[in-house]
């Protein structure tokens, strides 16, 4: 099984915490649906080799191209892959795109699944983060898309929040809950370099939060979703049973994917491929024959690597007997030395063939990850 991600670099207002490439001139959008679709068509190896079970249009914002420019999209996939067999195809929207026609029309593309951006329910904080939707307009959308028939939704949230009190936060989550979607998605603020935050925090017009109410948030969000019946199986990513993210989850179990656009990865099983961060670069590569984008072979230890961060950022962590492929007998002896401290201070729990973070360990995952990578100068 694999997937295919599509970058769609399109905004019409930059967020103030982002970082992803992306774009706020609309002009460019003719080029890009032509780059795009000369750019699946260099592929033809990888559709013809594969079953693309997901489709993911990321951004940048999605819902910036018209109905007419999306169905340019999905005319050049359609000539490699019957689009009907697809078992997910997940579009990002940003709630004020929304309207009932809009989501219709998607239907009619193939679309099964929508993630929304709503960030927060709370105009001021929407304000503050330069979203260019209110809290009005997010549950509105919600329910334009519920009422669609499209039954497999997703919202973003965003917590540790600068100016956002942890009351506030606990609303965010229970008006989530309240709106019934199948899956949430709840990551905290990262403040960096190049965002308008990242400006203001160096300026001192912002601090980060706390550990302390980090945590708080985040025992929160977990708890109530648990509560509410969704499901924790990824550290930032809950769901209704059966509501996994299918694209997501296999970035996160090593599937094949294949990236296009602006900025996007793909990976073939021992490459590692990334696009120009660069519209110009990006079309005239494309459309030219030139160079678009760099690659990269993975080494057994970038394997592993890999292998250990995306495992155990999931609920059922790794399996040790897929990393043992890469180990030679300096890695057994370093890789044993950490997950044996990790277990025997209850960072890594052990259980037929597979390592995991127990719940009361989640928030400090990216320190045990840290601790089980290897460097070059660790062994």
């Amino acid at each position: 099984m694999a997937g295919v991600y599509i970058h769609v670099p399109f905004c019409y207002t930059r967020c103030s915490y982002c970082d992803f490439y992306k774009t706020t001139d609309q002009a460019l959008k003719s080029n890009f649906i032509s780059a795009i679709c000369k750019e699946i068509s260099l592929h033809p190896s990888f559709f013809s080799s594969q079953k693309i079970e997901t489709i993911y249009l990321g951004g940048g914002t999605p819902s910036v191209l018209t109905i007419d420019e999306l169905k340019i999209v999905f005319s050049a996939l359609q000539n490699h892959i019957d689009l009907k067999s697809v078992t997910e195809i997940t579009m990002e929207v940003n709630p004020d795109d929304v309207s009932e026609n809009y989501i219709y029309d998607l239907q009619a593309l193939g679309v099964n699944r929508i993630s929304m951006g709503v960030q927060s329910f709370f105009d001021a904080h929407l304000r503050k983060m330069n979203r260019r939707h209110n809290s009005r307009q997010a549950s509105r959308a919600v329910e334009i898309v519920q009422a669609s028939g499209i039954s497999n939704m997703s919202i973003d949230l965003i917590y540790g929040l600068p100016f956002m009190t942890n009351d506030e936060w606990k609303e965010n989550v229970q008006t989530a809950i309240q709106l019934d979607v199948q899956h949430v998605s709840a990551y905290h603020l990262t403040i960096e370099k190049g965002t308008v935050y990242y400006d203001y925090l160096k300026k001192g017009k912002i601090k980060e939060v706390d550990e302390e109410n980090s945590l708080i948030q985040y025992d929160y969000l977990k708890s109530s979703l648990l509560n509410a019946g969704y499901e924790a199986y990824e550290i930032s990513n809950f769901s209704k049973p059966s509501y996994h993210s299918k694209h997501n989850s296999a970035y996160w179990t090593g599937e094949l994917y294949l990236g296009l656009g602006p900025s996007a990865h793909s990976f073939d099983g021992k490459v590692r491929r990334w696009n120009v961060s660069d519209m110009e670069t990006y079309y005239k590569g494309v459309m030219n024959g030139g160079t678009y984008w760099k690659d990269e072979k993975l080494t057994s230890f970038d394997r592993y690597n890999e292998i250990i961060m995306v495992g155990l950022r999931t609920e059922k962590g790794f399996e040790k007997a897929k990393l043992e492929v890469y180990f030679d007998d300096d890695l057994k002896a370093y890789f044993n030395t950490q997950v044996e401290k990790q277990v025997a201070e209850g960072g890594l729990v052990y259980h037929q063939g597979w390592y995991f973070i127990p719940d009361d360990k989640r928030f400090v995952t990216d320190a045990i990850i840290a601790d089980l990578f290897f460097v070059e100068d660790d062994i």
